[in-house]
């Protein structure tokens, strides 16, 4: 199945010994010169036999149309939703902040109410001195906590957000954190990561999974040693507050309310990323851990339009790439797709078709870079990609056997054929990479995700797709 994929996703690669590409446009054809071609890759490792009945879950399960289940919380057991510090802001030396209705500024240690303001009027917390001000009043405490009535906002630099405040001065500069529920913190993320206008079992499927790598990454990494549990940005997942929410996506959040993936118990690491381009990957063959639940699996790309990409560069261009990343190879002389040692791979592909190995053999030496590393280096989409050559030819004008002198030099256009799947560069115009998909592949495709829920899945099967052997569990 997945060599038929292959073929289906990168004719060129296996149409023949050479994959001569010529196409004619205003009276200049481009030649392909050659082809690096992928073999089917390396099977994946063999996932144990994990048997999700086993695992220590909820207590009652829930069985959809579909046949999945999400494991119920038993609601004797007494539980309370999960609250986050996430960072707004950070280093700052002065803030102002508001809310949408009235609102308290409290100490943060001792809870004594340091100030009471109106609805849409800002506060502003200043350091100076080593000090903290507010309002210009010189303040023991370095936290404070803005709180606000129920149902209204917070503001912190023209956002809005749910819950609480809190401002900490840490000595270099001020933190910003809103202190939120991982419900609406989900709310706040999931439309920045998938269209609100999707189908609905595909932003369920999002919630869910957002929820999931929000509790998974809670105070680990840098987060942690910095005080706050997650960031704002794409480093984590995008979070913007209440100006992003929609309909679509809080009833999305509601509808799988307190629901996340675990395996074993534990929170599950939710990777997701935009666009397949017909298979996932397995985590080892990307980050080269073991995750038993994140395999490759076959998906529905066809509908991506990151389905199908092509990046070109001039020769000179790769070379400059190479040397800006400390990779210097001096004049590229060829390039080959190579099996790394800790891949098993024999072909240079992994299992989905990304490529493993690229190296680069030049005047100056050679370098071999992995699949992702040459993905961020030329800011390619994905790294399952095929590369091939090409060169610019002067096309006779018509009832000419050849080109004239006043058409210009005649260039050979006979392809040169590669040797043990070195592709040479002797003659070559530009390097092009042709390929599929965008991102690194792992966890949930999002456009494949849609297709699915397109196609009459619920949101708890395109999740067990995606994720091998999890368990949809309710926390709260």
């Amino acid at each position: 199945m997945l060599e038929k994929k292959l073929r289906k996703y990168m004719p060129a690669l296996v149409a023949g010994s050479l994959g001569i590409l010529l196409t004619i446009n205003a009276g200049v054809a481009s030649a392909g010169i050659g082809v690096l071609r992928p073999g089917a890759g390396n099977n994946p490792p063999k996932t144990p036999d994990w048997n999700v009945k086993n695992q220590e879950g909820g207590s009652g399960a829930v069985t959809t149309k579909d046949g999945k289940s999400v494991q119920k919380l038993d609601k004797s057991k007494k539980t309370t939703v999960t609250m986050l510090s996430v960072m707004l802001g950070e280093s700052l030396s002065s803030v102002k902040v508001s809310a949408s209705g009235d609102f308290e500024l409290v100490d943060g240690n001792g809870g004594k109410v340091l100030g009471k303001m109106p609805a849409n009027v800002s506060a502003e917390v200043k350091i100076s001195g080593g000090a903290v001000y507010l309002n210009g009043e010189k303040l023991a405490s370095r936290i404070i906590t803005l709180r606000t009535g129920k149902g209204q906002q917070v503001v912190y630099n023209g956002s809005s957000y749910r819950g609480q405040l809190r401002l900490v001065y840490d000595g270099s500069g001020i933190q910003v954190l809103n202190i939120v529920s991982l419900e609406d913190y989900a709310k706040g993320v999931l439309p920045s990561e998938m269209s609100p206008s999707w189908q609905p079992e595909a932003l369920k499927a999002q919630a869910v999974a957002a929820r999931t790598f929000a509790l998974y990454n809670k105070g680990k990494g840098h987060t942690a040693s910095s005080g706050y549990d997650l960031c704002s940005s794409s480093h984590c997942q995008v979070y913007s507050g209440t100006a992003a929410e929609t309909t679509t996506t809080n009833q999305a959040v509601d509808e799988t309310y307190g629901q996340i993936m675990q395996y074993n118990n534990q929170p599950i690491y939710a990777a997701f990323h935009a666009s397949s381009g017909g298979a996932t990957e397995n985590s080892e063959d990307v980050w080269g851990n073991y995750l038993p639940y994140l395999r490759s699996v076959t998906d529905d790309d066809s509908k991506s339009p990151y389905h199908n990409w092509t990046s070109k560069f001039t020769v000179v261009q790769v070379e400059k790439k190479l040397a800006s990343a400390g990779k210097e190879v001096g004049n590229l002389k060829s390039i080959a797709l190579v099996p790394i040692s800790s891949s098993g791979s024999v072909t240079g592909r992994s299992a989905s078709g990304r490529a493993y190995g690229v190296k680069f053999i030049g005047t100056n030496g050679e370098i071999t870079l992995t699949g992702e590393q040459a993905r961020r280096i030329f800011g390619l989409k994905s790294a399952m990609f095929n590369v091939r050559t090409e060169r610019s030819v002067q096309v006779p004008a018509k009832g000419k056997k050849k080109v004239t002198a006043s058409d210009g030099k005649t260039i050979d256009a006979k392809p040169a054929a590669m040797n043990d799947g070195i592709m040479k560069l002797q003659g070559v115009d530009n390097v092009v990479f042709e390929g599929h998909g965008f991102g690194h592949g792992l966890g949930m495709a999002q456009y494949g995700a849609n297709a699915m829920a397109a196609a009459g899945s619920s949101y708890d099967v395109i999740l067990h797709h995606y994720y091998t052997n999890v368990i949809i569990q309710e926390i709260y």
